[in-house]
Order: C-alpha cells, then sequence, then structure tokens
C-alpha cells in the first residue's frame, strides 16, 4: 500500500512535536524559565510564527503541555502580574525597550494584549514597574553582613570571608533575574538613562558593604593601605558582571571558560596575593 501524504492535521502534529523534543532537548542544560521562544524555534528549526501558531498562549502554554506529558514538574499557580514583569525583563534585556512590543510581552508572558494593559497601561508605566520590583530585597545584604559579623568576631579569616563574599556576589548576578537586570541596565544608558541609573544603583548597592569591610581591615592594619579599596572592588565587580552579561558570548569565544568555583578562587587569590611571588599561608 502506497504512503499516504500526511493530512492537515498530521503536519500541525509534527510541528508540535517539534518545539516540544526541542524544548524537552534545551531543558537537559537550563531551566525552562531561561530557554527562550526564539531558541526552542531554532532547536525545532521552525519559525516564531510557528511557535504560536501551535501555542498561541506563548511559553505558558506550553509549559503546560510539559507538565501534561510529565516533561516538566508542575509549579504552583502564577500571579498574572509577576508573570508580565517576569516576560517583561526578559523580552526588555533581550531586544530592548523600543523594538520590544506590548504584544511580544504579553505572549511571552501567555496572557492576551488586554490581560497586560489592565495591569499596565503603556510600555513606559510597565519598564518603571519592573525597575521598582526587581530592587534589591535585603537578602544579599543580610548575607554579606553575617558574613563580616563572623570575620570581625575572629569566627573566620580573612581568605574565607572574602570567598565567601565574592562568591556570594557572583551567585545573586547570575541568578537569571538579576542577569536580565544587568544587560537591561546596559541597554537603557542611552536610551533611558535615569531609568539605567537606577537599575544601575540597584546593581550596585552591596559592593559597599565589601569597600567598608575592606577599609575596616585596613585600618587595622590587615590589609596594606596603598590600594582604593573602592578600584579593588570595582575590579571584582566588572568581573562578575562581565560573566553575568555576557555569558552566552563568552561561550563562543576561543578562551578558557572557569567554573564559578575556579572563578571565584582565582579573583580572591588575585586580591591577597597580587601577580608577584609571596609566601602564602598554607590553605587548610
Amino acid at each position: 500500500m502506497a504512503e499516504r501524504d500526511p493530512s492537515p492535521g498530521d503536519a500541525r502534529a509534527s510541528g508540535k512535536e517539534r518545539l516540544i523534543q526541542a524544548t524537552e532537548s534545551l531543558l537537559r542544560s537550563r531551566p525552562f524559565e531561561e530557554v527562550t521562544v526564539e531558541e526552542i524555534t531554532k532547536e525545532a528549526k521552525l519559525s516564531r510564527p510557528a511557535f504560536y501558531y501551535h501555542f498561541a498562549g506563548g511559553k505558558e502554554q506550553l509549559r503546560a503541555t510539559l507538565v501534561e506529558r510529565g516533561l516538566l514538574r508542575e509549579r504552583p499557580a502564577p500571579d498574572t502580574r509577576e508573570l508580565i514583569l517576569e516576560a517583561a525583563l526578559r523580552a526588555f534585556a533581550r531586544s530592548g525597550i523600543s523594538a520590544t512590543t506590548l504584544e511580544e510581552i504579553a505572549a511571552e508572558a501567555g496572557v492576551s494584549r488586554g490581560t497586560l494593559c489592565w495591569h499596565f497601561h503603556s510600555k513606559e508605566e510597565l519598564l518603571a514597574a519592573v525597575i521598582r520590583h526587581y530592587s534589591p530585597h535585603g537578602t544579599l545584604q543580610s548575607a554579606i553582613a553575617e558574613i563580616v559579623r563572623q570575620a570581625e568576631a575572629g569566627q573566620i579569616d580573612d581568605h574565607t570571608a572574602v570567598y565567601r563574599i565574592v562568591a556570594a556576589f557572583h551567585d545573586a548576578l547570575m541568578a537569571t533575574p538579576q542577569g536580565d537586570l544587568l544587560r537591561l541596565a546596559m541597554l537603557l544608558i542611552h536610551s533611558h538613562p535615569e531609568a539605567a541609573q537606577v537599575l544601575a544603583s540597584v546593581i550596585t548597592e552591596n559592593r559597599k558593604y565589601l569597600i567598608n569591610y575592606v577599609r575596616t581591615r585596613q585600618e587595622q592594619g590587615r590589609f596594606r593601605r596603598t590600594f582604593a579599596p573602592e578600584l579593588i572592588v570595582q575590579i571584582l565587580a566588572s568581573v562578575l558582571v562581565m560573566r553575568a552579561v555576557a555569558r552566552s558570548l563568552l561561550s563562543q569565544l576561543s578562551v578558557k571558560q572557569f567554573s564559578r568555583e575556579e572563578l571565584i578562587e582565582q579573583l580572591v587569590d588575585l586580591f591577597f596575593y597580587g601577580m608577584v611571588p609571596c609566601d602564602q599561608p598554607e590553605r587548610v
């Protein structure tokens, strides 16, 4: 019997299955929240319109399908406003403010444009809400304050304290929302300088804790007084920010890719010992 031509229904199923299989493949390397529609369509070798043909509700409809098939764990019912803010941050960071439409954000969030506009009346209002929503809530500040307290009480040595502080900064910046926040700040520098300034202050707020820690140790004679704490912290922050902002670009370059532990250890060693050979205390 001759093989029949696929019906339109078969073609739709084929495209949908390819999108699901592509997503499943991408999920092996990172969480669903970090996978973009563009990556899914590229992996499936389909167009963006094809994605929304099969999943008119955007990524949230795709998520529901994956959950239904047992390919993704179900999460608690999300707050619609929260979904929109998360989608807006991803879209703004990916494409910039001017190039991103409310329709794209709504599709990313899995809601209608009307629903989005009920919560946020304009793109500018949504941008302002994103900046307010992702302002620091003190978690990183509390962690760093506790590390400093332990160091000042003699419970941990300075090397351990600085390692833990740098690790806390690294993990905070590499978290998905903060990484998107950094990229958004870069895009806003020329188009929305006031918003960029607000975001920059959000991102750099916690550096003062490390600066004050270094300055205190200098006053106590524990650290050399010949360097500026602000410059040292700026160097550390710049490396971590670049890692968070340009992670995709760095993976394409022919340079050594350091693991989290390797990067932090290298930065802390450079902070403590520089490049000139010197006596170093043996590590426990």
